[in-house]
């Protein structure tokens, strides 16, 4: 069963350090657009993903790129050497975890430029509408694409 709000929560509830990027922070800023995963810029330090591997236990996260091996996100990887970024399917939706975004940066310039925007009860940093759209436009999928037209909507009617 597929619930990223629930996914998300889980998140904002635990203190994980991140940013929430990609379709669902285009949707916290006003995009239409459905996304069918939760991505999130975060670090990539031994704490946090332990911190994550504690948060996520309960909902049997394993790495989606190589879904035939099964591998547990408990488990493996074992070294973070070189590690930038962890693709995991969880019992509520998939979840991606990048430690950067080109053209915005790693997870602290992202950090930096993010806005926090109350949600779900929780104050949670989004990316800024700026890096979204950057992000979006490289990107150039038909949905970034719709993306980008949308948030540079926003943008102009949060200007007036």
């Amino acid at each position: 069963m597929q619930d990223l709000s629930k996914l998300l929560k889980t998140l904002l509830a635990n203190d994980i350090d991140f940013v929430l990027i990609g379709g669902f922070a285009a949707v916290v800023h006003g995009s239409t657009l459905v996304t069918q995963d939760l991505d999130i810029c975060s670090a990539m330090s031994i704490e946090n993903i332990n911190k994550l591997r504690s948060v996520l236990k309960d909902l049997n996260p394993t790495h989606r790129m190589d879904r035939k091996a099964n591998l547990s996100f408990l488990d493996h990887p074992k070294s973070l050497d070189g590690l930038n970024n962890i693709y995991l399917d969880t019992d509520l939706g998939i979840l991606d975890i990048l430690s950067a975004t080109e053209p915005a940066g790693n997870f602290e310039t992202i950090k930096k430029n993010a806005i926090d925007i109350p949600l779900y009860g929780f104050t949670c940093k989004v990316i800024s509408i700026d890096d979204l759209i950057k992000v979006k436009t490289v990107m150039n999928r038909p949905k970034d694409i719709q993306a980008v037209i949308e948030l540079k909507k926003v943008k102009e009617l949060e200007s007036k």
